[in-house]
């Protein structure tokens, strides 16, 4: 770890800019558009019933991996900047510590260790 070299400023340009690309992905597939695409395949009654449920189970299906992708990237955004905060404290072991739990929160989507144990600001 001595070879690392973090620029606070320029991780939290990163952050910054992942966080706005992460809310746009988060909002661009809403309740609504499903509903319209629902709605757009009645028309058709039974010639496009089938065709409906492929897209209701397709849609289910990425719904859970846009879930686990909104995941990954939470917990990318809160191990790095905890990691980063950590390291320029020389506090290196939370460091470590935050990457490895960075990586169970983006699998589990459970960020208690971070609610509890994060830097806050």
């Amino acid at each position: 770890m001595s070879k690392w070299n973090i620029k606070p400023a320029e991780v939290q340009t990163v952050l910054t800019t992942v966080q706005t690309k992460a809310e746009t992905l988060g909002k661009a597939l809403t309740e609504d558009k499903f509903t319209a695409i629902g709605n757009g395949l009645l028309w058709g009654s039974a010639l496009t019933a089938e065709v409906g449920t492929a897209v209701g189970q397709v849609l289910e299906e990425q719904g859970l991996n846009l879930q686990v992708i909104q995941n990954h990237i939470s917990a990318g955004m809160a191990g790095v900047s905890n990691a980063t905060i950590a390291y320029n404290n020389a506090q290196v072991e939370m460091a470590g510590t935050f990457q490895t739990e960075m990586v169970k929160a983006a699998d589990s989507g459970d960020f208690t260790y971070f609610v509890n144990h994060g830097y806050k600001g």
